[in-house]
């Protein structure tokens, strides 16, 4: 049997109803030396009454203030003790093979990272019915770590992708190199977190094996969701830092172009309610100094047509006057 131990990191805050499902999902893998650490980050439903039922010996409960999963996170890593780390959020699952197919990849190449495909679905539907997305799963290439972060971004297409934090897999000298969870980010913290490990590593390697990554209908039950000023400021501080760290490496016009539509569809978003943030988008796209224009899609040929002729702000304030 082999001995490389797994530590399957689950951060927990009000996930009663996923939670067994979820860890049923660890329970299953193929993969026979793994550990369970399961941090309750605070919460006031059933959640840590649930995990208890599970503790058994390769299973650890970790109770803990709320504090935000990044924090969450960062408890399991220094209570983990394997070689190789997988997070996994509480409402989400694994396909059995998921991380044997991704340990047996990095024993031979243990300074990169593994990705495996993620299959979206929502919730009430089931997820073994759902397939990944042919166009998200183009962009989960075998590649050096910086090919792979700016063709993710969108630096050598018209747009990118993103990678949910589940479908990696990395061995444990590689996140220790990278640095902790920046627990003052709430929206897109993995995103500035996975672009620190990878850079750190010496590439990229796609596994077979799924990462099941559950959708809510529901906005509310949206943690993604750019809902509140802390939320926007967290994107727009994860967008720099994530643009900062690429460009020491490399500072080409496909970085900086896919920073300044990163940039633009976040003001979008926003304006005209958090106009002093959409200026500071504004300046930082000034001066990337490059030929940018911002096309944004709206919902109706009149909405584009406006935004073509007049640009997208004004389309915007016709589209919420419309709303209205």
């Amino acid at each position: 049997m082999d001995s490389a131990l797994v530590s399957v990191i689950i951060p927990v805050y009000n996930a009663a109803e996923y939670l067994p499902a979820c860890i049923e999902s660890v329970i299953a893998q193929t993969w026979p030396a793994m550990e369970i650490i399961i941090v309750d980050d605070g919460s006031t439903d059933n959640s840590l009454t649930i995990a208890h039922s599970y503790q058994a010996g390769n299973i650890k409960i970790i109770s803990q203030p709320n504090g935000g999963a990044s924090k969450a996170r960062n408890r399991g890593l220094q209570e983990a003790k394997g070689e190789y780390i997988q997070f996994l959020d509480a409402d989400d699952l694994l396909s059995t093979d998921k991380i044997e197919a991704q340990v047996q990849l990095l024993k031979k190449s243990n300074c990169k990272v593994a990705v495996c495909s993620t299959v979206p679905f929502y919730d009430g539907e089931d997820h073994l019915k759902s397939i990944p997305s042919a166009y998200d799963d183009e962009f989960l290439i075998n590649s050096e770590p910086v090919h792979f972060l700016i063709n993710l971004w969108g630096g050598y297409k018209e747009n990118g992708s993103m990678v949910q934090p589940n479908a990696w897999l990395c061995p444990m000298h590689i996140l220790q190199a990278a640095g902790p969870w920046d627990e003052s980010l709430t929206l897109d913290d993995d995103g500035e977190y996975f672009t620190r490990v990878v850079l750190k590593s010496e590439g990229v390697i796609k596994s077979e094996g799924s990462n099941y990554y559950r959708k809510h209908r529901c906005k509310a039950n949206n943690l993604s969701s750019l809902t509140n000023r802390k939320g926007i400021a967290s994107q727009v501080r994860s967008l720099m830092l994530r643009y900062e760290y690429i460009s020491r490496y490399e500072n080409s016009v496909g970085l900086k172009t896919a920073y300044a539509r990163s940039l633009s569809d976040t003001a979008l978003k926003i304006y005209p309610e958090m106009h002093d943030i959409t200026e500071i988008i504004a300046k930082e796209i000034k001066n990337l100094n490059i030929s940018f224009k911002f096309k944004p899609v709206f919902g109706t040929n009149t909405g584009n047509i406006i935004s073509g002729i007049f640009g997208w702000k004004t389309a915007k304030r016709l589209q919420l006057l419309l709303r209205r």
